[in-house]
C-alpha cells in the first residue's frame, strides 16, 4: 500500500532482514490490543466477520463494475449478484454488532486519514525534488568526470558485459580483454535489495556512492577505451543480469566467482548456475575464478 502511495513512505523502510519495521509493529500491535480489549471470543469473531465480509464485498463490487477487466457478461452478473449478497450480510453485521460497527468505522477513518497524509506528503516531496533537481542542474551541470562518451571508431567489435561487485581482478580482466579485442565494455553493477520500493526504480548510478566510485575508477583505468556504466536495483540478480546482457546485445558475459560458502549457495541457490541456465546460446559466459 505504501508503494502504491496509499500509506506514508516510511512504511517502506526495511530492516536488515528485509522486513518493514513499522508495518510489522502495526500488524502486531493492533491484534494484541484487540485480544486484550475484547475478552469475549464471540466479540473477536464479530470483528473478524465484519473485516472479511467487507473485504470480499469490496473486491467483488470493484471488480464487477470495472469495465477494464476482460470479464464475460455472465461472470460480471454472477460477481455483482454475489456482491449484493455479501453487502447485505455486511450491513446486517454492522446493524446488529455495535462493537464491530465501531471497529470498522475506526479502521476506515484511520485509513482515509493516512491515505490523505500520504498523498499530501508525496505531492510535497515530488515538488521539492523537482525544485532541487532544477537548482542542482543549473548550479552544477554535468562534468566530464561523470559522463561516458566515446567515438564509434574506438571499439569496433561486438560489446562485452561484465557484472561487477567492486574493484578487483574481475574488473581488471574485463578492461584488458576488451582493449585487446577492441570491444566496447559494459560494466553492470546491481544494487541488490530484498524488496523494491517505488524510489528504487528511479535510482541512478550517480546517486549510489559505491557504484559511482567503481565506474569512475574503471573509466580512469580504461584510459580512453569505451567503458559504459550499467546500473540496476533488483531483487532478482540472475534474471536482471541475463535481461540486461541480452538487451545490450553483448556477445560475452564476464562474472567473478561467488564468495558465498557452500551452505549459503545450497540455501539460496547458485547465481552463476541460474544465469547459465537462462543465458541465450549466442552469449558466451566466462567465470573468472
Amino acid at each position: 500500500m505504501s508503494r502504491d502511495g496509499e500509506l506514508p513512505p516510511r512504511f517502506q523502510k526495511l530492516n536488515q532482514f528485509g522486513v518493514p519495521n513499522l508495518g510489522l509493529f502495526v500488524a502486531t500491535a493492533i491484534p494484541v490490543m484487540l485480544v486484550v480489549t475484547v475478552k469475549d471470543v464471540g466479540g473477536l469473531a464479530d470483528l473478524y466477520a465484519v473485516g472479511v465480509v467487507g473485504a470480499i464485498a469490496t473486491n467483488l463490487g470493484a471488480s464487477g463494475t470495472d469495465l477494464k477487466l476482460s470479464l464475460g457478461l455472465w461472470e460480471r452478473i454472477f460477481m455483482l449478484f454475489t456482491f449484493l449478497i455479501m453487502l447485505l450480510i455486511e450491513l446486517s453485521l454492522l446493524w446488529d454488532k455495535s462493537s464491530a460497527r465501531l471497529f470498522a468505522g475506526s479502521v476506515l477513518l484511520i485509513g482515509l486519514i493516512l491515505r490523505g497524509l500520504a498523498a499530501e506528503y508525496a505531492k510535497r516531496a515530488k515538488d521539492a525534488a523537482a525544485a532541487a533537481a532544477a537548482t542542482a542542474a543549473a548550479a552544477h551541470p554535468p562534468t566530464p568526470a561523470t559522463t561516458f562518451t566515446y567515438k564509434a571508431e574506438d571499439a569496433t567489435g561486438p560489446p562485452m558485459m561484465c557484472a561487477i561487485r567492486g574493484v578487483g581482478k574481475t574488473l581488471d580482466f574485463a578492461i584488458e580483454e576488451s582493449k585487446q579485442t577492441h570491444r566496447p565494455l559494459y560494466l553492470l553493477f546491481i544494487r541488490t535489495l530484498p524488496v523494491l520500493t517505488e524510489q528504487d526504480y528511479k535510482r541512478k548510478w550517480q546517486e549510489d556512492e559505491e557504484a559511482r566510485a567503481i565506474f569512475l575508477h574503471a573509466k580512469s583505468q580504461a584510459g580512453g577505451h569505451p567503458v559504459y556504466p550499467c546500473y540496476a536495483v533488483s531483487d532478482a540478480v540472475a534474471h536482471t543480469i541475463v535481461d540486461i546482457t541480452a538487451t545490450m546485445g553483448a556477445s560475452y558475459l564476464i562474472l567473478g566467482a561467488p564468495e558465498r560458502g557452500g551452505l549459503v549457495n545450497l540455501l539460496r541457490g547458485s547465481i552463476i548456475r541460474e544465469i547459465s541456465d537462462n543465458l541465450p546460446d549466442d552469449i558466451h559466459l566466462l567465470v573468472l575464478a
